[in-house]
């Protein structure tokens, strides 16, 4: 994990050619550690660094920003995200003040380009924390994954995505047998390299949480171990996964008549000891059931969206949806709502959690959703600075890199946001968006508009 955390370092201190010296005089800056509001004060970023805040205004040269009435929290990050292509999804991003992502599925060959023309100043874009492949069972969900068959095959895989591919982390994902999961646990612990991702079908959340992984995706498992009749669930679950299944109106209907919450208290109290974290990517769980609603078909920013994109997010498109009844759409539906009960327990229970989205599954969209999140948390029950937490600290504090990233202080590297409206008052107003600074570059609402209107003209 030391290699990958100095990568980490380096990306976020290097890329200063479009960098800019200027002052935000007489700003609110929100404190996203305990949730305070610093009012009037002057914060000077000098080439990619805060280098001051303070209330005193110091004579400069330099640029002056007026942040009368605005609030300053730091750079937004996206924990779950599929980034296929810059062009299209970096200024969705950059735009929407998510200045860092954890890219779960993607070509590295093009994240160490990405982020080498990102340093240089020929693109704008996040900071990137990426998984390469994904690491499946012998019959993989997604083309392009490494097929595991066996423990005996982990080693040398491990090896390779750490010295060949250079991950920065290993995903695991559904399919994943026990024994191989369990030595890709062994493996990843042996190598320093942090293992996250779905928790495999044949794996419960408690175990693979003492085995280490660093992170859960979707909420995976929790409803269905909140179950009295978790053990059925788990067989059924199995059952449709041998057979390359995954949506079993059966299964979904024992799930919402036997959802026990005290069973749910139990697990998240037990969770919680385990120090994982989770992501709950409540927007793309919502949407699963919403998929043929107008809220979602009639969304105007479908016009930001690449017509190939559109086309997939059909549900006839896609495998996963397309032989689906109207009765799993409303099943799903439902599920949701226990989902969104699992997080406000997870949050009760003191169990970390980290803003995703998901993008670009169906009606994902790159830099919006994650606002879209946002709300989504607060909907469960988290408080505004809750939810602004799992999308700023608590990335830095998972990553490691609270040093460089996370709040608005001296000496941390400038991917920052200056919204118009107080965010602890209303998660909503992180929507607001005056300017973003990405890695000390300011760019304000003509140029964040600039690149939106011409996404929206081209698609």
């Amino acid at each position: 994990m030391t290699t990958v955390l100095s990568f980490i370092l380096l990306f976020l201190v290097s890329g200063t050619s479009l960098a800019q010296s200027f002052t935000i005089e007489n700003v609110n800056v929100v404190d996203v550690k305990v949730g305070a509001i610093r009012k009037g004060l002057n914060v000077v970023i000098e080439n990619n660094r805060i280098t001051s805040i303070s209330r005193t205004k110091k004579e400069t040269k330099s640029q002056v920003v007026d942040g009368s009435g605005k609030y300053l929290i730091p750079g937004l990050w996206d924990m779950h995200t599929h980034n296929w292509t810059a062009e299209q999804f970096f200024p969705l991003l950059i735009a929407n003040g998510v200045t860092g992502i954890r890219d779960m599925f993607g070509d590295m060959t093009n994240i160490r380009r990405w982020r080498e023309e990102i340093k240089v100043g020929k693109i704008v874009g996040p900071v990137m924390y990426a998984s390469g492949p994904i690491l499946d069972g012998p019959k993989p969900v997604w083309p392009g994954s490494i097929a595991v068959n066996s423990p005996d095959q982990v080693h040398r895989i491990i090896d390779s995505m750490k010295n060949e591919v250079h991950v920065d982390f290993i995903k695991v994902y559904s399919l994943l047998p026990r024994d191989v999961y369990f030595k890709i646990a062994e493996e990843a612990r042996l190598q320093h390299l942090s293992f996250q991702g779905h928790k495999p079908d044949n794996v419960t959340t408690l175990e693979a949480a003492m085995a280490g992984q660093g992170s859960q995706e979707h909420l995976m498992g929790f409803v269905e171990e909140s179950s009295d009749s978790s053990s059925k669930i788990q067989e059924l679950s199995r059952a449709l996964a041998e057979k390359g299944q995954r949506n079993s109106k059966d299964r979904m209907k024992l799930i919402l008549r036997t959802f026990n919450e005290g069973k749910l208290k139990t697990l998240a109290d037990e969770f919680a000891k385990s120090g994982t974290w989770i992501c709950p990517t409540l927007v793309v769980n919502r949407n699963l059931g919403l998929l043929k609603d107008t809220t979602l078909t009639n969304d105007k920013r479908l016009h930001y969206m690449m017509p190939q994109m559109k086309a997939r997010w059909n549900p006839v498109n896609d495998f996963r949806f397309k032989s689906l009844t109207e009765e799993h759409f409303e099943l799903s539906r439902k599920q949701f709502d226990l989902q969104l009960k699992v997080v406000n327990q997870l949050q009760k229970s003191g169990v970390r959690l980290l803003a995703g989205t998901d993008f670009p599954n169906p009606y994902c969209f790159p830099g919006f959703s994650l606002h879209d999140e946002l709300q989504l948390l607060v909907e469960a029950g988290l408080s505004s600075l809750q939810a602004l937490q799992t999308a700023t600290i608590n990335p830095a504090l998972f990553l490691n890199i609270t040093t460089e990233a996370g709040s608005v202080e001296e000496g941390k590297v400038a991917n920052l946001v200056l919204l118009e409206d107080d965010p602890l008052a209303d998660i909503r107003n992180t929507k607001r968006i005056h300017a973003v600074i990405s890695n000390g570059r300011y760019l304000d609402r003509q140029e964040l508009d600039s690149m939106l209107h011409k996404l929206w003209s081209n698609n």
